[in-house]
């Protein structure tokens, strides 16, 4: 049940284990915080190893059948089906595990969220601090050990800091890959951001095309300003293709360094400094560069006069 991140994950996983999946999903899209057209491909390359969906079918009821269990689903034009399997798995989210931890008695505030916080990571008291899965938004490994930092240095060090969670890198591990950091287009129409959108496919790189992994690309959204607002990459290894992504935005480094810079061949890389070379080759080679061009080169004339050049000569 759900076709989140954990759920498409284990859909695949236990496909290729030989087991039969369905994935039953309420919505039209798995990944639903995702951009459809990248969701889309990771629902097509599941079908194809032989996962099932059902979409846009909410769950009527479950039952439990001593061996098996019983789901009965209902589709959007109210006809239902029941469907039977050995197990089932409900990867519809997290709760807090705040049992036993006495935070009533103490009066420090949370919901089915979790523990509320500051942006200092600081509970109701100025002694108590909370970080990671605990107090919900990003649920990663990486951004828990983000967090801990943070609470390291107000805490211990007494460093005012506060949790920046602008540039958070995440990744749903399915095969292939699907990373991202920033914005995406849901969030940016969401936010009212006037973005472009510039692609490059995996089916482009030879060292993607050398494995057999052409599946998916790479997407990036730009500003007005041309600054990117957030990356998606679709593809094998998309997670470690990101990291270059984390610093390039982290750290403000303009595209035209990404541009000029020297990726190896051939890599999977490459596509990151593809993608980028997609925005300035129109503006390189447009009509008013070419004419321009032209303009310049026919004052300085031949390169050679008639009697320094052999093919001169031999017309001569």
């Amino acid at each position: 049940l759900g076709a989140g991140p954990i759920a498409v994950e284990m859909a695949q996983a236990f496909c290729r284990l030989g087991t039969k999946v369905t994935v039953i999903q309420r919505s039209g899209q798995i990944l639903s915080k995702e951009d459809r057209d990248m969701a889309d491909i990771v629902q097509q390359e599941l079908e194809k190893e032989g996962v099932a969906f059902q979409m846009n079918a909410s769950v009527v009821r479950v039952g439990d059948l001593g061996r098996e269990r019983e789901v009965v689903i209902k589709n959007e034009a109210g006809e239902t089906r029941t469907l039977k399997a050995e197990a089932l798995l409900v990867a519809l989210g997290r709760s807090p595990n705040v049992a036993g931890l006495g935070l009533g008695e103490i009066d420090i505030p949370f919901d089915q969220q979790g523990i509320t916080v500051n942006s200092h990571l600081r509970t109701s008291h100025k002694h108590i601090y909370a970080a990671g899965d605990v107090i919900g938004g990003y649920q990663f490994t990486h951004v828990a050990g983000y967090e801990g930092g943070v609470v390291l240095s107000n805490a211990i060090f007494h460093l005012p800091r506060k949790a920046d969670y602008t540039h958070v890198p995440w990744c749903t591990y399915t095969h292939p890959e699907l990373a991202s950091i920033g914005m995406n287009e849901k969030s940016a129409r969401k936010a009212g951001i006037e973005y472009s959108v510039w692609t490059e496919e995996f089916s482009g790189n030879d060292r993607a095309l050398a494995e057999g992994e052409s599946a998916g690309r790479i997407k990036m959204l730009l500003d007005t300003k041309e600054k990117p607002l957030g990356i998606q990459i679709l593809g094998p290894h998309a997670g470690d293709l990101l990291s270059e992504w984390v610093a390039i935005m982290h750290g403000g480094v303009g595209l035209s360094k990404i541009a000029s810079a020297i990726h190896p061949y051939p890599t999977l890389g490459e596509i990151n400094k593809r993608v980028v070379g997609s925005i300035f080759a129109p503006k390189i080679f447009s009509s008013t560069v070419r004419k321009g061009l032209k303009f310049f080169f026919s004052f300085k004339g031949r390169a050679c006069t008639c009697g320094e050049d052999v093919a001169c000569r031999e017309e001569k």
